[in-house]
């Protein structure tokens, strides 16, 4: 029941947003211009990541995952997905940095995926980093795993909220998540398919201040380094 009444909620908002802007066009209040409907394009394009968002989530749920396990070199896929991040983070004034072994053992991963968890991380940590902050990203290889972290200058994890990041829909800032287009499940899909490639998430504030995510992943046995 409170899963329905939030996507009903998340669902509710853009709706309403799409429908006061197209009335004010059919009324002549606005143009038929780029401009007034650029408004209700992006709307659209959020109730589109929400719909797959949930897609997903239900895929997790009944264990149907669409997974493509290959030999991943990790280093190499980080440094590819750090790298796609690097304009969003300039133009928010944030340094974006890595710290990635040269090698590191090949995992079974469905890179598409851990992309898209990876992306998920990277772009919550943006939203909660201040200009001039900075976001770092580190992998290591040590005992027969591998392991991931993301960690951004921010202000952290409240404590009470420490229990509930990858719970859906939950939002450490409400109104600044669903401004920025986020759906309130990025978290909650990252710890799917984490799970489903074998993997674990987990959060936690840094010593130093800001957010810490940490991904773990077993290193098969007899993997080529």
């Amino acid at each position: 029941q409170a899963m329905t009444a939030d996507i009903a909620h998340e669902l509710r908002t853009p709706l309403t947003v799409q429908r006061a802007h197209l009335e004010a066009i059919q009324d002549g209040i606005y143009p038929t211009s780029p401009e007034s409907l650029q408004p209700v394009l992006e709307q659209n394009l959020l109730l589109t990541r929400l719909v797959e968002d949930l897609r997903t989530l239900a895929l997790a749920d009944a264990g149907q995952l669409d997974l493509q396990l290959t030999p991943t070199d990790l280093p190499a896929l980080v440094a590819r997905i750090t790298e796609r991040f690097q304009p969003q983070a300039a133009a928010r004034q944030i340094s974006l940095l890595s710290d990635l072994p040269e090698t590191c053992p090949e995992l079974l991963l469905d890179p598409m995926r851990l992309e898209q968890v990876l992306g998920n991380l990277l772009s919550n940590a943006l939203r909660h980093t201040p200009p001039g902050g900075e976001i770092r990203i580190q992998a290591t290889c040590r005992q027969g795993q591998v392991v991931i972290s993301v960690h951004d200058s921010g202000p952290g994890i409240p404590p009470e909220g420490l229990p509930h990041v990858f719970e859906r829909f939950y939002r450490l800032d409400k109104a600044r998540q669903r401004s920025e287009g986020g759906t309130g499940l990025g978290l909650a899909i990252a710890r799917h398919l984490t799970e489903a490639m074998s993997g674990s998430i987990s959060a936690q504030n840094h010593p130093q201040g800001g957010a810490l995510f940490t991904l773990t992943f077993p290193i098969p046995a007899g993997s080529p380094r």
